[in-house]
């Protein structure tokens, strides 16, 4: 009896509830996204590591911090993918590895962005090999790593990031 008397309130209640809750869902999905201001954004300065050697550095005189040489740059750090020249990040399972044609067997794990590649992805000569802590050459990885490798428009891996 009691809920014969409210029904119509409750109808009103519930209805109500819904145009608010859908008109919020429809806000929030046009509603252009910005990104962030370019002073929002805090990237911290990488870090340059190398031999003392004087070849590879020099004392910069005005504020005493060492130069290092673009060679131990890119021989320390692994450059950023650039989609823009048909590069790609593919990620997987080292199934095997062929040191001598320098080819990687790999079970890539696909995700909506992939885009599917052939198993076998064969290593540039100078490509970069490395694990969190070291370069590493391809005669130490093995079969079971979880690897990241970046990708070329010609379909060779011009790094290979080993359980990062």
């Amino acid at each position: 009896m009691l809920l014969r008397k409210n029904l119509p309130l409750l109808a009103l209640v519930v209805f109500v509830a819904l145009v608010i809750g859908g008109y919020l869902g429809f806000t929030s999905l046009t509603k252009e996204k910005s990104p962030p201001a370019v002073g929002d954004v805090k990237v911290p300065p990488p870090k340059i590591t190398g031999d003392d050697s004087s070849s590879n550095q020099q004392l910069n005189s005005q504020n005493g911090e060492k130069k290092v040489s673009p060679q131990i740059i890119e021989e320390t750090n692994v450059p950023n993918a650039d989609p823009k020249s048909g590069e790609r990040i593919v990620w997987g399972e080292i199934k095997a590895v062929d040191v001598d044609k320098r080819i990687l067997t790999i079970d890539q794990q696909m995700d909506d962005n992939s885009i599917e590649i052939s198993p076998n992805v064969a290593v540039n000569k100078d490509a970069i090999i490395r694990t969190k802590a070291e370069l590493i050459s391809l005669i130490q990885v093995k079969a079971g790593d979880n690897v990241g490798i970046i990708i070329t428009k010609e379909r060779q891996a011009r790094a290979v990031l080993v359980n990062y």
